[in-house]
């Protein structure tokens, strides 16, 4: 087989991969969107199957993409090798080993470094909008337990047998920031109408 035949196949199979990756994205339809948005009952059968179905999908798709890297890669060493006149399959297969381990082992670097970087980014954008709900529109945290075990253990506070609902509630404030927030939006003027009392109140 020719150079530019194993070229063709190899940029057929990343066109194959990069088309199973697409579709594993964009399953979800408008109807389902909207059933969803609209709060109407969906087929949970289905939507698990559809899950499963786009993870096969997204394997196969890499799957594919790599051996048309693979082939692709090959073809290089081998043109390569035939300009400087070699001729060693078995040196050119072991490069491509290389090279794709090489390149695994970025990608799953990488991936942890994204994952690290998104996931305090993430906690850290959270508390700091939870935050700002709580002074800006009085959210109340003792209202949802589970809420307040969540970000307890995200700020590294635990519930101490001593302490009650109010003193919890309390620490995780401190910890929350609560009173430079309240400060902020103070000085900024944000807070202006909710200290204004209500019409009832003023009536009264």
């Amino acid at each position: 087989m020719d150079y530019y035949e194993r070229q063709i196949i190899a940029w057929l199979a990343i066109l194959i991969g990069a088309f199973f990756l697409a579709k594993s994205v964009a399953r979800r339809r408008e109807k389902g969107q909207m059933r969803e948005l609209l709060g109407l009952p969906t087929d949970k059968v289905k939507r698990f199957r559809n899950f499963f179905v786009q993870r096969l999908e997204r394997i196969v798709g890499f799957m594919f993409i790599l051996i048309g890297v693979g082939l692709h890669i090959y073809v290089v060493i081998r043109q390569a090798q035939k300009e400087t006149g070699g001729n060693d399959p078995q040196q050119a297969l072991a490069d491509i080993s290389t090279y794709l381990a090489i390149g695994i082992v970025s990608m799953l670097a990488i991936a942890a470094l994204m994952h690290w970087i998104c996931s305090y980014f993430a906690r850290r954008i959270f508390l700091d909008i939870l935050g700002y709900y709580m002074v800006r529109q009085g959210y109340k945290l003792e209202e949802d337990p589970n809420l307040m075990k969540q970000i307890g253990e995200m700020l590294g506070l635990k519930r101490d047998e001593n302490d009650t609902v109010e003193t919890y509630r309390h620490r995780l404030e401190e910890g929350l920031k609560i009173d430079a927030i309240r400060a902020r939006l103070l000085a900024r003027g944000k807070l202006a109408d909710l200290e204004k009392p209500d019409e009832g109140d003023a009536e009264q």
